[in-house]
């Protein structure tokens, strides 16, 4: 048995779409009918725009494969992220766009939520759910004292906060944090996150810490499993997939740059995986990772390796 699970491990390792023959290549183009795709680290980065990546987005198109873009980046509107889409000839509608704000929004409205909510986010998440007509308040968003006295004048209060929503917050203190874990303290209360990556990575070989470890804290402290609508929060999953009817989720291909967010993700939902190379994970770290979860179907250098792929399909002219 032992024999039996070892050679399972090494064929279940990951391949390069480029290295596929041409029949797999067939097979692997003929397997999927629609695309979920992250965006940071795939198309495009904090320093940089990825090289020839959306000529890869653009063969899909053309082979008929529809698109959405699924993010965990709130902190970016959506009409700016469709501005960023432009400056790298990519039309993108809004439509085609997820993000956890939106995801928010949609499980709120889906269970006929309209309760008060405490919101840890950046204000372009707030105005969305603002947007979509739900109360919230925040807060505190000015330092206070270093007393208790003062600390228990911030923390301690009464409103009947029945949601609390936590996503990336650039300003994010304990104070609100501990407002929050006393707000979960009511039975009723929903703790619902967004992203919840434990690294963002900023630059090459650079990662700041992410959003999750913060909601961590709030998931230990108050002991409430959380409704997780960032990637890779089953909930989210079972969005897409009931919003664009999906089938059979094995006909769908997920592409992102992060094994804990986009593979994960992928895998949990049932869908192919194909991890790229330009964001927040090397080939080293490919290459060491052993969780199922988190092994990727096939692998690429950049989405770019996408049109080279199409290119090899495409029957040479005769002249």
């Amino acid at each position: 048995m032992a024999n039996n699970s070892s050679s399972s491990s090494v064929a279940s390792r990951p391949r390069h779409i480029l290295q596929l023959s041409t029949e797999e290549k067939r097979r692997f183009v003929d397997s999927f009918d629609r695309v979920f795709t992250d965006i940071d680290g795939v198309i495009f980065t904090l320093q940089h725009n990825v090289p020839h990546a959306p000529d890869g987005f653009a063969a899909l198109q053309k082979a008929g494969k529809p698109i959405t873009y699924v993010t965990n980046n709130s902190a970016r509107a959506v009409e700016s992220t469709v501005r960023s889409f432009a400056q790298v000839g990519m039309e993108v509608q809004k439509e085609q766009i997820w993000h956890p704000a939106q995801s928010i929004v949609h499980y709120l409205r889906s269970i006929n939520f309209d309760g008060l909510i405490y919101i840890i986010a950046s204000p372009k998440f707030k105005q969305v759910l603002h947007d979509a007509g739900f109360q919230m308040i925040d807060g505190p968003n000015h330092l206070i004292e270093d007393t208790y006295s003062d600390l228990a004048k911030h923390i301690f209060d009464k409103s009947p906060v029945r949601a609390v929503v936590i996503d990336v917050d650039f300003n994010l203190t304990s104070t609100k944090l501990l407002r929050a874990h006393l707000y979960l303290r009511h039975p009723d209360c929903l703790l619902l996150t967004g992203a919840t990556d434990r690294l963002l990575p900023v630059a090459k070989d650079i990662n700041i810490i992410g959003p999750g470890p913060f909601a961590s804290i709030l998931v230990e402290a108050s002991g409430k499993e959380p409704t997780m609508l960032g990637k890779p929060g089953r909930p989210l999953g079972d969005m897409l997939i009931e919003h664009h009817k999906v089938s059979d989720p094995k006909r769908v291909l997920m592409i992102g740059d992060m094994l804990a967010q986009d593979v994960k993700f992928g895998r949990m939902c049932g869908f192919q995986t194909l991890l790229v190379l330009t964001g927040g994970c090397t080939l080293e770290q490919l290459e060491a990772e052993t969780s199922p979860d988190l092994v990727p179907d096939y692998y690429a250098d950049s989405a770019a390796d996408l049109a080279k792929l199409f290119e090899t399909l495409v029957p040479k002219a005769h002249v």
